[in-house]
């Protein structure tokens, strides 16, 4: 009896704090707010690297900051990624505008453009060419550096 007891008391606690959790909704970005609004958002960080002008908004991390993902603007930009270990993590790039090229080490060529998608792996190496995108992004990185959740 008293296991029944303790057993129906953890199953309420629990069912209490789950029901004072907060709720989880999705995330949207409109069409509108892609065609140039977000990126005038407050939270917006804008940064200047070798006259390359770039705008990135997140849009969502994870509470373990494994998992991010948003909307970044650049313009053009040419990165070479040589040596280990490579890329930081694992990118999932979704070209709105513009586009890009990507040349692996092995010189294998991949060049994508709007409404394409391209994902790089974590440890990829190679050359990143563009002159100029808009990408929606989704970024994973289960050990979860300082780049992820700035």
């Amino acid at each position: 009896m008293a296991l029944t007891t303790l057993a129906l008391c953890v199953t309420h606690a629990s069912a209490s704090a789950n029901a004072n959790a907060e709720a989880l909704h999705p995330i949207k970005t409109s069409r509108q707010e892609l065609a140039g609004p977000v990126f005038d958002r407050a939270d917006a960080v804008h940064d200047s690297e070798d006259g390359n002008e770039t705008v990135d908004v997140s849009t969502f991390t994870s509470g373990d900051k494994a998992f991010q993902t948003g909307v970044f603007k650049s313009g053009p930009v040419r990165e070479e990624i040589r040596s280990a270990p490579g890329y930081p993590y694992t990118e999932l790039l979704v070209f709105l505008s513009g586009g890009a090229k990507f040349t692996s080490s092995d010189g294998n060529v991949v060049e994508a453009g709007p409404g394409e998608a391209v994902t790089l792996p974590k440890g990829w190496t190679g050359v990143f060419e563009s002159n100029g995108y808009t990408k929606l992004y989704a970024v994973y990185d289960p050990e979860a550096p300082a780049h992820i959740g700035q």
